[in-house]
């Protein structure tokens, strides 16, 4: 199905053919959003934390790590801690989910902090951050206020105000300093991903953290418990699977249970939405290949999704029409490397200041650069399943971000007689 190799840079790069099916059976991988929350939690709680099925990847690795920079004994089946927050340097490569709860928790800290992160994680956005703790009384030093971050706490306030127009993860992150301190937050312009939040909120809940909500503003107590956690399947690497099934065969996935606030779970609407056929019992789902239809879909609350929907857009009959707000602030700006990507392959696509408008197109096989983009990277690779002649995905690697064995269970589905 696939094959790596390198070129002169030492880049790799894999080769992606053509199909003529897919079909088969696959258990879904953990939920990286959870494995997060549950790790963090842990080093907050004062005794054991323990957990099973992790999701164990490049990002969530580095939440380990930074729980240990933190003062916490963290392992993958558990976190032991004393409840206490050190001080120390802790590095979060490009997940952007550590480094802002990272952030917030180590203004909890018994001494000064240090938070950084790889080159494109310095990019990203934490300004609403930095000011809510500001408002707290916390001493923050960056430079345009973007990681590296040198932070020195207690805290002093009890409120916040937070924009929710940029990132879930702030809000998150102050609810793990709430879980400690107690604090209000108020969530000023809406909020972008919500369920992301909720996830948050059922977490925390789960350690005895009580939390309401009245109109725009959290209520947080500051007592938290340590429990022991199931961590659920990811919705977020199984709609790779789901859309593949929906545009080539049919797939059966387990692991997605049917009751989860995980934003992504949002995936199998947008395909019924599309035309596909679905069906589900429990915690199994099976898509099958109908035909689709072009559909509008804002994707405000599930960011993650755009690039595989922007290629169900390409297989669907007539226009597509995918926006959302906080699309160019990823891991890479998806709409703009979606789009180049997409047109290297023939597809009919044209960008907006949001979003896309995509038609239904034949694409061909090209050389793709996901720009290192976990979620472009997998979704470029469904869509060369069903391109006229080879593909080559370049860093290809990067989907270890959120699914180290995502090749793997590719090849495990597709059928290339062709």
């Amino acid at each position: 199905m696939e094959s790596f190799w390198r070129d002169h840079r030492g880049v790799y790069q894999m080769i992606i053919e053509p199909v003529s099916g897919v079909s088969g059976e696959l258990k879904v991988p953990s939920s990286k959003s959870y494995t997060h929350r549950v790790l963090f939690l842990g080093l907050l709680c004062d005794g054991i934390t323990t957990f099973e099925d992790p999701l164990i990847c490049d990002d969530t690795r580095y939440t380990l790590e930074a729980v240990r920079s933190l003062g916490a004994e963290a392992h993958w089946t558990g976190v032991e801690s004393d409840g206490n927050v050190k001080g120390g340097e802790v590095y979060t490569g490009e997940s952007g989910t550590t480094a802002r709860i990272a952030l917030a928790i180590a203004s909890l800290a018994e001494g000064r902090c240090r938070i950084d992160g790889a080159e494109g994680l310095r990019r990203r956005p934490m300004e609403p951050l930095l000011n809510s703790l500001s408002q707290l009384g916390v001493e923050t030093r960056s430079r345009s206020s973007k990681l590296p971050v040198e932070i020195k706490g207690p805290p002093s306030g009890r409120a916040v105000e937070i924009s929710g127009q940029v990132s879930s993860q702030f809000i998150t992150a102050m609810m793990y300093v709430g879980s400690k301190i107690g604090l209000d937050i108020r969530v000023t312009d809406g909020l972008v991903s919500e369920p992301y939040v909720d996830m948050t909120i059922e977490v925390l809940r789960r350690s005895g953290v009580n939390i309401e909500k009245d109109q725009d503003t959290y209520h947080v107590d500051g007592t938290i418990e340590p429990t022991h956690f199931s961590i659920p399947g990811d919705y977020s690497s199984a709609a790779f699977f789901l859309a593949a099934g929906a545009l080539f065969g049919k797939v059966k996935l387990i692991n997605l249970h049917e009751d989860s606030v995980q934003a992504d779970s949002k995936i199998i609407e947008i395909l019924e939405k599309f035309g596909a056929r679905v069906s589900r019992k429990d915690d199994t789902v099976r898509v099958v290949n109908n035909g689709i239809q072009g559909i509008e879909c804002n994707c405000d609350n599930f960011p993650d999704l755009f690039p595989i929907l922007t290629v169900l857009g390409v297989h669907a009959e007539g226009e597509t029409l995918l926006t959302g707000k906080q699309l160019r602030y990823k891991e890479s700006d998806r709409i703009s490397n979606m789009v180049q990507n997409l047109e290297k392959m023939g597809a009919d696509i044209e960008e907006l200041e949001d979003g896309v408008i995509v038609r239904e197109s034949e694409l061909k096989g090209a050389e793709l650069d996901p720009r290192g983009d976990h979620r472009i990277a997998m979704a470029l690779t469904i869509a060369a399943l069903g391109a006229d002649g080879d593909s080559k995905i370049k860093q290809s690697e990067c989907v270890s971000k959120s699914y180290p064995n995502f090749y793997q269970h590719l090849k495990e589905v597709t059928d290339h007689e062709r």
